[in-house]
């Protein structure tokens, strides 16, 4: 970005009432915060004489942007000449990609709602398998996804318990005779 760009951007996000992301001072671009910890960047345009301006949800909603088709996707980047004054740009910024980040935003907050939906749903089950073995579930520290359980009993049973949307599939390893009595009892629910 030149000296001119990098003026216009921190002028626009003044416009903006946006606060400059701290840690990104030598980035390729100009990162503003956006109240819902999404981040707004300004870089050079394709074409001399534009400004690309692109707004991104936060690191934590990222992953649960839904599929979308060909031209579905909410549109939250553009083009916007640098002949425009900050308060041009910044009525076109509200105007043209903050609602379709707002969309975006939507989106991706319904879908991390029914991902920890499920994930709570996972662990609930899971919780019922290890709790009479005295064991915890554990989860994976990035996803929040429960981990399948294994218990081993030497000499009389091995589980694995894998958790799925609606299901926990169980593994046992035992020994034919005790397979019978659990059998069995399976066939009594």
């Amino acid at each position: 970005m030149t000296p001119e760009q990098k003026a216009l951007a921190v002028a626009v996000a003044a416009q903006l009432n946006l606060a400059p992301a701290p840690g990104t001072e030598d980035h390729w671009a100009r990162v503003f915060n956006l109240p819902d910890d999404g981040k707004l960047y300004f870089s050079s345009g394709r074409q001399r004489g534009q400004l690309h301006i692109s707004a991104s949800v936060a690191n934590g909603l990222r992953e649960h942007r839904p599929y979308y088709r060909e031209r579905e996707a909410p549109k939250t980047s553009m083009n916007v000449s640098e002949s425009k004054d900050a308060q041009q740009i910044a009525a076109d910024v509200r105007r043209r990609l903050l609602p379709e980040y707002e969309r975006e935003l939507a989106a991706c907050a319904a879908n991390k709602a029914k991902h920890d939906d499920n994930n709570a749903k996972r662990v609930a089950a899971l919780t019922k398998v290890a709790a009479p073995f005295g064991e915890r579930v554990q989860c994976d520290e990035q996803s929040g996804e429960p981990r399948p359980l294994s218990i081993d009993r030497e000499g009389k049973f091995s589980l694995t318990a894998k958790p799925y949307c609606e299901a926990v599939k169980l593994e046992i390893g035992v020994s034919p005779e005790i397979a019978g009595k659990i059998a069995a009892l399976l066939a009594a629910l």
